[in-house]
């Protein structure tokens, strides 16, 4: 009987190949530090200051908040001219948060990916790169945040499936309302069922992000979620308090018309009006060609035509209101031209506007659905003790092998190193703004 030589008889010699390059499954973007560190002042600042034993934050906002020399009439035939009024000043605080992100690797893993006979990487290049990449996303999600740590709301109408799915990931929450990409894979998380309460700590105190699935607005967990977890809770970050103006003060922390509680340190309800940021409320339907001007006239009527912002604001806002934007164009295009000859010609642009109403669009995929901020860079800063980089053990060291705690005096084989930013986001005048909520949000998936 013949016996031909088989395939398997020679998979010993056989050479093994790969694509050229790696794809990337993992969600990149780097949108709001860049925003205001190109566009807004960078205060370098200390951490806190002790003054007559009293401790207080380093940084400090001084606003004039109300005016004086309100006009009056009078006759001028010697009556009385009264007593004067001035200008009142009041100073905000505020302080630097930390923020760290920490990656472990293995001497192994290491050694066996050195030189490009052993590996298609060098192992840790590549990770110091993944890792500040990671880093400024957690960061971006923080500069768009309220300043309580949360990563975002569940909304009402999503499905939390606690510890019910088997397998190694056996929880998840459905219908993140567009914000799934604002958690992190391998991100420890809290569960909080307000800002400003107590954290859900039934059956675990936290949960692990194990994957995101951003199209189709899904979050994975490797472990089971805090007992109790449901719709409406807060995601917080590791270690955040959960308490409004404990964390990084974002976008949506500064830019609000709320008319309670404390921003920097005042109460809003001292200063009326003062402390607060004008809204248009959409109710569920699209954006228009006229909110723009909308926008305008509600920063002039805070603070006068000649203020600056009027002039100068710009938009921050998701990639859904960019499609929205996008859809007035085609819209009055499609209606209005019709080309010439017997061939249709492709109606749409390449890409989606970057402006809007003449102003510049940045898009953030962190930002929240149906909402579009109006802001003015030049009233904005960050204060900074440490800008984003390599956490310095000391004396320039910035990796530290992992001590074994079980078997003590000895270490792991493994190493760490951490980035690390000490900082924080201010607005100087909230009133020098404007946001539009509720916008409907457009369908991308029918």
């Amino acid at each position: 009987m013949a016996n031909p030589l088989a395939e398997a008889a020679v998979e010993a010699v056989e050479l093994e190949s790969f694509a050229k390059g790696i794809p990337d499954y993992v969600y990149k973007s780097r949108t709001m530090y860049n925003f205001f560190k190109k566009g807004a002042k960078t205060y370098p600042t200390a951490v806190r200051t002790i003054a007559d034993t009293t401790t207080r934050p380093a940084f400090r906002i001084p606003v004039r908040i109300q005016s004086g020399a309100a006009i009056f009439q009078g006759t001028g035939d010697g009556d009385s001219l009264g007593r004067g009024t001035g200008s009142k000043w009041v100073a905000g605080d505020l302080t630097v948060v930390g923020l760290f992100a920490g990656c472990e690797i293995t001497y192994l893993a290491r050694k066996a990916t050195e030189g490009p006979k052993r590996s298609l990487i060098s192992l840790r290049a590549e990770e110091l790169k993944n890792s500040f990449d990671s880093f400024m996303r957690g960061l971006d999600a923080q500069f768009l945040g309220d300043g309580s740590g949360a990563v975002l709301q569940i909304p009402t109408t999503a499905t939390v499936n606690n510890n019910t799915l088997g397998g190694a990931n056996p929880s998840s929450i459905v219908g993140l309302g567009g914000q799934a990409n604002q958690l992190q894979e391998q991100q420890v998380v809290q569960f909080f069922p307000s800002e400003g309460g107590t954290a859900r700590t039934g059956g675990v105190a936290t949960a692990t992000v194990s994957y995101v699935d951003g199209a189709n607005d899904i979050a994975y967990f490797s472990t089971a979620l805090p007992t109790g977890t449901a719709a409406g809770d807060f995601i917080m970050i590791q270690g955040s308090t959960g308490a409004l103006n404990s964390g990084v003060v974002g976008i949506y922390g500064w830019q609000t018309n709320a008319t309670t509680g404390t921003i920097m340190g005042l109460n809003r309800a001292t200063y009326p009006g003062q402390l607060s940021t004008p809204n248009i409320n959409k109710a569920n339907f699209p954006i228009n060609t006229t909110d723009g001007f909308k926008a305008e006239i509600l920063i002039g009527r805070g603070l006068g035509s000649e203020n600056e912002a009027v002039a100068d604001f710009e938009w921050v806002t998701g990639p859904g209101q960019q499609l929205a934007v996008a859809q007035l164009y085609t819209n009055v295009l499609s209606q209005m031209y019709v080309p010439p000859g017997d061939k249709a010609l492709d109606m749409t642009k390449k890409k989606m506007p970057i402006a809007y109403g003449g102003r510049p669009l940045t898009i953030s995929y962190a930002a929240r659905q149906g909402r579009l901020d109006a802001i003015c860079p030049e009233t904005w800063g960050i204060i900074e003790t440490v800008e984003p980089s390599l956490y310095d053990f000391g004396d320039g060291v910035t990796t530290m092998p992992i001590p074994d705690f079980v078997n003590q005096g000895s270490y792991l084989t493994s190493s760490i190193f951490f980035y690390n930013a000490f900082l924080n986001l201010f607005n100087a005048n909230m009133k020098a703004a404007c946001y539009i909520s509720s916008a409907a949000e457009p369908s991308v998936t029918s």
